[in-house]
């Protein structure tokens, strides 16, 4: 078949419960999903599906974070512009920290901290496999990127402003 990979990280193989709720009723019907026989003669494990479906869930969340801080970062750019004084050295500063998130529209451009944690995310939930070493080392460099990135966006925005882990 297709593959079915849509948009998040593929369940692991083990036994399940759907639940089904519509118009007032519930429904659930057990489910059992296997390992693809092809990839177990590969020697792909269910312990190594586990692992990458949890390292995928923190890449995802690592996604959701970094999308949302662009976005706090625009909205409050949006509010500022125009601002004099204190509000325009705000401005400025933003601007340097959307510049360090966002890879410009121009071709050929740097990518940035939103692009790194994209490609991650998309590397790893291509296909059922042993997570790499690399993939895992790259992890534990973007967090460290993103959490400073939070901060800075902290101490310009408040913490209201930021959505953190």
């Amino acid at each position: 078949g297709g593959g079915g990979r849509g948009g998040g990280p593929v369940v692991v193989p083990g036994s399940y419960t759907l639940r089904l709720a519509a118009a007032g009723k519930t429904q659930t019907q057990p489910l059992t999903i296997l390992i693809d026989p092809r990839e177990a003669k590969d020697g792909v494990t269910i312990a190594d599906l586990r692992e990458q479906f949890q390292h995928n869930m923190r890449v995802r969340d690592m996604v959701s974070e970094v999308n949302q801080l662009v976005a706090n970062v625009d909205a409050a750019r949006q509010r500022l512009k125009g601002a004099g004084g204190a509000a325009a050295d705000t401005l400025k500063r933003l601007d340097d920290l959307r510049a360090k998130l966002v890879t410009p529209a121009i071709r050929y451009s740097k990518p940035e901290l939103q692009a790194h944690i994209q490609y991650l995310y998309s590397m790893t939930t291509q296909a059922d496999q042993k997570i790499g070493r690399d993939a895992i080392d790259r992890l534990k460099v973007l967090r460290t990127e993103l959490d400073q990135r939070q901060a800075e966006a902290k101490q310009l925005l408040g913490v209201k402003a930021v959505s953190m882990r």
